[in-house]
């Protein structure tokens, strides 16, 4: 099912969280609304599920409008970040409650109830687990059998709330990879909201990107990320190095008044002799991570900290050819820059990560 979104607004007090949102979702996409705390990504799914009335505006279900109809007939599933599963009712009878509390006219018999569960079980491989109750379960297999029960309404859209947000980063990693996989079974349209940049890049067929109640980009992951609309997407999709018109001129030229330059930490080589649009800075710390090396420098010509990435072997080739340690100086250059038109960045706050 297909979801439109048309001029939507919403606010809570002073506080605007939906600024005339507009927004197509085309039916069987896994779609992640992404942002920081407080951009308006959670009301937005909400409103969808009908748990958010909309100040004005609409929301539209497969071309017909949806924004007054109640919660119960949306044929929405809805997953919420803490699972909100029933604690005296065993893992069987969580899955089949919403079949069970349906009207008697468009209740499944009983039979039709247990082979019901018993598939969903079977699809987020926990079926042999179905007497014990939520208690028994870790929390990766809690938020399974919540996706479970969301499911067996066969609802026409499934809509998640920081379905993994209570989890640890080795469990959230698995799920969510678990997570596409079932999509891909059961094509259902989905929208989740994260504000993990990585967990929105791996899983979505979209991201759709909020600040404020407003939509910054919309687009495949790769797109929005090589592809940035504004300075906040491209600060919020990663750690980003910011340069105020020095990168990329020659040394000692010009720069232009008020440019800005943003550039990713694993697009910056270190070289050991200066080249036209290089920066000579010194090495401060190193900080390797499993395959990763994170390499911390300070510029020479006004004290600030430039971050590089490279991968572990490549550091270790990088700190034997140039005797590369604390003290050394070398110089960057950018492999890609990015660059916005004046005024955009300066729109902006610096996030910590930036120089």
């Amino acid at each position: 099912m297909s979801i439109e979104v048309r001029n939507l607004n919403k606010r809570f007090g002073n506080t605007v969280v939906c600024d005339n949102l507009n927004l197509s979702l085309p039916s069987g996409e896994l779609v992640a609304l992404l942002g920081p705390s407080g951009s308006g990504k959670t009301t937005l799914l909400r409103i969808i599920a009908g748990l958010e009335v909309p100040d004005s505006g609409s929301v539209h279900f497969h071309g017909e409008d949806a924004t007054g109809t109640d919660v119960r007939e949306r044929q929405v599933g809805f997953v919420f970040q803490h699972y909100a599963l029933f604690g005296h009712m065993s893992i069987f009878e969580n899955v089949a409650f919403g079949l069970r509390v349906r009207p008697k006219a468009t209740r499944p018999s009983e039979a039709e109830i247990k082979k019901r569960v018993m598939e969903l079980l079977e699809l987020v491989q926990l079926d042999w687990i179905a007497d014990r109750f939520p208690h028994q379960l870790s929390g990766g297999q809690r938020q399974r059998i919540a996706l479970a029960r969301a499911l067996a309404v066969q609802p026409k859209v499934l809509l998640l709330d920081e379905p993994f947000g209570a989890l640890d980063a080795k469990v959230r990693k698995e799920l969510r990879r678990w997570l596409r996989r079932l999509h891909d079974e059961v094509h259902v349209t989905s929208v989740f909201v994260t504000h993990d940049q990585e967990e929105a890049m791996e899983v979505a067929d979209r991201i759709v990107v909020m600040n404020h109640g407003r939509i910054e980009q919309d687009g495949p992951p790769d797109q929005v990320y090589d592809h940035p609309a504004s300075p906040f997407v491209l600060q919020f999709l990663g750690d980003v190095n910011l340069f105020h018109g020095r990168l990329g001129h020659a040394p000692g030229g010009a720069a232009a008044k008020g440019e800005v330059s943003y550039v990713r930490p694993h697009e910056l080589q270190v070289l050991g002799a200066a080249e036209e649009g290089t920066l000579p800075v010194t090495l401060s710390q190193t900080l390797t991570v499993g395959p990763q090396t994170r390499l911390e420098f300070k510029r020479v010509d006004d004290g600030s900290y430039v971050d590089v990435e490279l991968p572990r072997a490549e550091y270790n080739a990088l700190r034997e050819q140039l005797g590369l340690q604390a003290g050394s100086t070398v110089y960057l250059k950018p492999r890609k820059l990015t660059r916005f038109a004046p005024g955009a960045a300066e729109e902006q706050n610096d996030p910590a990560a930036m120089i």
